[in-house]
């Protein structure tokens, strides 16, 4: 069974926690300073350690290196309110083996406790081929072990290479990022394997001599950025050396999202506290005039007032079920997601459906064109609703009168391709690549009275992304705008096209 030690010193982390980890069956202990968790070690070894960042007696970089120096085989989590790229890169370089801010749901606390049940099991298993002989470690490639299964689920990229520089194991993760088959890379030389940009670097990692049991470093590998760790294996060589390298394991942790939630976070806070501070402003300002009997006794005079605030009021909700939609979908991402199979012209038709009386009040031309035995979409049905409401909406919004609407959908390949075509004002070339941020509104004469909040198009972006999918917009400036879903086929016809 599982042993955990939880240091936090607020007692409702340290409690929840608790509640949360024993009720999936692991053994917890808790701790609300360094001393108190040091104590525990003295008596016992635990499993994983989940260390608060700040401590009232010793901060958490500080313990966690008091737990290295004891080489204690215990895995390590931070768990701080005060998240940042630079604690993350600290905690790293001091051997802490994962990064987990606050505040986090059960989920994401449930994840990162097997992620690191899974790394330990992976670290046994490790040491289990320091000691074993260079014949072990080049068959525990073809083997179906338990380490070679439990190497392949990773996340992670893995790659081990013997005393002759021959990679013996990598897994799925690692050779997507080379580019070949698993089974192709058994027995290559690294060399040869990561010769061709940008991954030369890596073998240059693998060649430095270092006796420590593992070394840190960062690397980019095209647009992602990744933690690189590589752990080299010391033993008897069968020829008298105890302390000759048998081989050595790299492991890459993407980093790119940390990096950039790091980044954007900043600029996130302040752009929505500036949505929630101006409508608040102007609410406050209306309650007054009522409040104040700026018009007199009266209530009618007061009744266009209220109603602008009670306007107000329904685009912050509007805004903050669209800001818990962002959240949703970061926390539903997983391998299940994108396994629903949709039918798409059904949805196109729902959707003109909903919208149908504010096309009718532009006298917007609404057309539509489902091609032939159109597959179903792999994505959810709700999701497939957003994405079509977000881009059939902003199309009627950002339209003319009497203008024209277009949704079309086709079969290209293993794909369906979904276009919501409009006749409006267009979007300036410039804004083009930042369409999809979060709160990114076009600020022209032409959208200053149009309302929105500028979330549609992330949320969008999110549901088509996490399915596999692509989104592209092309726009002519004051002609009009199409957005091009890509959505990968479920195979089977939807009933609408048959």
């Amino acid at each position: 069974m599982t042993s955990v030690l939880v240091i936090d010193d607020e007692y409702g982390v340290r409690s929840g926690i608790c509640q949360i980890l024993e009720l999936e069956g692991y053994t917890v202990d808790v701790a609300a300073t360094g001393r108190e968790a040091l104590a525990l070690l003295d008596q016992r070894t635990y499993d994983i350690a989940l260390i608060d960042y700040q401590l009232p007696d010793v901060d958490g970089l500080t313990l966690l290196a008091n737990l290295r120096n004891r080489k204690l085989p215990t895995m390590t989590c931070m768990i701080t309110a005060y998240a940042n790229i630079d604690t993350a890169i600290a905690a790293t370089r001091q051997g802490i083996d994962f990064f987990l801010p606050k505040p986090f749901s059960p989920d994401d606390l449930l994840g990162v406790i097997e992620t690191l049940s899974r790394h330990k099991q992976l670290k046994e298993e490790a040491e289990k081929l320091r000691k074993e002989n260079e014949a072990s470690l080049r068959a525990l490639a073809t083997e179906k072990s338990q380490t070679a299964s439990l190497v392949a689920s990773l996340r992670d990229a893995v790659l081990v290479i013997n005393r002759e520089r021959e990679i013996v194991l990598a897994n799925q993760a690692m050779a997507a990022l080379i580019g070949r088959e698993s089974s192709a890379l058994v027995r290559m030389p690294v060399d040869a394997a990561l010769a061709t940009e940008p991954l030369a670097g890596l073998a240059g990692l693998l060649s430095e001599e270092s006796r420590s049991e593992r070394r840190l470093s960062e690397v980019t590998l095209g647009d992602r950025v990744f933690f690189a760790r590589v752990a080299t294996f010391h033993g008897d060589d069968g020829r008298g050396d105890d302390g000759a390298a048998l081989g050595r394991v790299l492991t890459l942790a993407d980093v790119t999202d940390m990096r950039r939630m790091a980044m954007e976070k900043p600029r996130f806070i302040r752009t929505m506290v500036h949505e929630f501070r101006s409508p608040l402003g102007a609410i406050r300002s209306l309650i007054e005039v009522a409040t104040e009997k700026s018009l007199g006794n009266d209530l009618g005079p007061y009744l266009p007032f209220l109603e602008r605030a009670d306007r107000r009021i329904d685009r912050m909700v509007e805004l903050i079920g669209e800001l818990l939609s962002l959240s949703r979908i970061d926390l539903e991402r997983g391998p299940d997601v994108g396994e629903t199979a949709t039918d798409v012209g059904a949805g196109i038709g729902a959707t003109l459906d909903l919208y149908r009386e504010r096309i009718a009040a532009r006298q917007i031309e609404a057309a539509v064109d489902i091609g032939a035995d159109l597959p179903r979409a792999r994505i959810g049905e709700e999701d497939l609703k957003t994405v079509l409401g977000n881009l059939v909406g902003n199309a009627i919004k950002y339209g003319r009168e009497g203008g024209s609407l277009r949704v079309s959908a086709r079969a290209a390949d293993d794909s369906i391709v979904v276009e919501v075509a409009d006749s409006g004002i267009g979007i300036e070339p410039e804004n083009l690549p930042n369409l999809f941020q979060e709160f990114f509104r076009e600020k022209r004469a032409e959208t200053r009275d149009i309302d929105g909040n500028g979330l549609g198009l992330a949320i969008v972006k999110r549901l088509v992304e996490r399915v596999g999918g692509t989104i592209q917009v092309e726009s002519t400036l004051g002609v009009g705008s199409a957005f091009r879903v890509v959505l990968g086929a479920a195979g089977e016809p939807s009933q609408s096209a048959a």
